[in-house]
């Protein structure tokens, strides 16, 4: 498994706080519904890469939006 960002696998993008963040579940996820374990994340700020990996867990499963804030909070 890597732990690395697949740009390939984004299954939800949304603009949150002026930055722009993808986000998939790691092994696949349908958006709207919620999923615990892994995401994958890039979070961008005017066009610059400020954070990006596929190691963010959740305990308590979240929706796409919900990961997405948390990758935001990650780098804010």
């Amino acid at each position: 498994m890597s732990t690395e960002f697949d740009p390939s696998l984004v299954e939800h993008t949304v603009v949150l706080k002026g930055r722009l963040v993808h986000v998939y579940k790691v092994g696949g996820g349908t958006p709207g519904r919620r999923y615990d374990g892994l995401w994958g994340y890039r979070v961008r700020c005017q066009g610059r890469l400020v954070a990006s990996g596929e190691d963010l867990r959740t305990g308590m499963p979240k929706t796409h939006d919900e990961a997405a804030l948390i990758a935001l909070e990650l780098v804010t």
